[in-house]
């Protein structure tokens, strides 16, 4: 069930292609004839977000500081990563 929510995680965090652009203002690309990117992305963010929060789980496991919250922390720490990781993804496609 934990490795279910960093995955849920990791897609909640996945960033959609061509997010930068709205910083830039440029018009909005025309649409993939093929949505491989896109799967490709949320595929890159499954992984981020479950290697990320298990990761992470493993790290804290006895600490103190994350007790009773260690789901929590995990969670979004998979969002995090899965957030970071597909931003840097979507910036090499174009």
């Amino acid at each position: 069930m934990e490795t279910a929510f960093y995955l849920a995680m990791g897609w909640c965090g996945t960033k959609y292609p061509g997010w930068w652009n709205r910083f830039w203002r440029s018009p909005p690309p025309p649409p993939d004839p093929e949505p491989w990117w896109t799967i490709v992305l949320i595929g890159i963010g499954l992984v981020a977000g479950a290697a990320g929060g298990l990761f992470f789980s493993n790290a804290i496991a006895e600490n103190q500081f994350f007790a009773g919250q260690n789901a929590i922390a995990s969670g979004l720490f998979a969002f995090g990563t899965a957030n970071i990781v597909t931003g840097i993804a979507s910036a090499f496609k174009d």
